[in-house]
């Protein structure tokens, strides 16, 4: 401050930003999802798919393994929006953790926001149009199932998982006034 004027710096507004609490909350759901379009396209490379085998009369049959091999792609996704969610969790432990109510509301939103996110850009991105590649495929040929989540239930997956560490961390944490000061005994004489 020169001459009575204010100097205001980038890192200034951003940190007064950075003070407000729906900001915050913003700019995590906001990263959340960015995650979940991670764990989208993680899905959509690494989700097992069953194959139809094409047989000589133009029907079309798949094996035990492939039919237990149906909810493979519920599993997988399963198992990535879980670890997404725990690590929403976390991260929205450090980041809200001081702003009371909203670290609940912040990381279970947040994790929804991944998981839907999640789910519909791995579909976007995965195979599709299986009943077209099924009608024009021709003896000998094997057509993989398209990319689907089947039980709709393993959304939730992600807000439970992103919960568990905020409920833990909210346990176990100290607060920032339950710090004693540790103090030596003095010697007796």
């Amino acid at each position: 401050m020169s001459d009575g004027l204010l100097v205001v710096t980038r890192r200034s507004q951003l940190a007064e930003l950075w003070d407000n609490s729906w900001w915050r909350l913003i700019v995590f759901v906001a990263a959340s999802v960015l995650v979940g379009a991670l764990g989208g396209l993680l899905w959509a490379a690494t989700a097992p798919r069953p194959t139809y085998q094409i047989q000589e009369d133009l029907t079309a049959l798949i094996s035990e393994r492939g039919q237990a091999a149906m909810i493979g792609a519920d599993a997988s996704f399963v198992l990535i929006t879980g670890i997404i969610g725990a690590a929403v969790g976390l991260v929205g432990w450090f980041v809200l953790y001081r702003r009371g109510w909203l670290v609940i509301v912040g990381s279970v939103l947040a994790a929804v926001a991944a998981a839907l996110m999640t789910w519909r850009l791995g579909l976007a991105v995965g195979t599709t149009g299986f009943a077209q590649r099924l009608a024009s495929a021709s003896a000998g040929d094997v057509v993989a199932v398209d990319l689907q989540l089947r039980s709709l239930a393993a959304l939730m997956v992600a807000p439970f998982t992103a919960i568990t560490p905020v409920m833990l961390l909210a346990a176990f944490w100290p607060e920032p006034g339950d710090e004693q000061e540790s103090e030596e005994p003095e010697p007796t004489q």
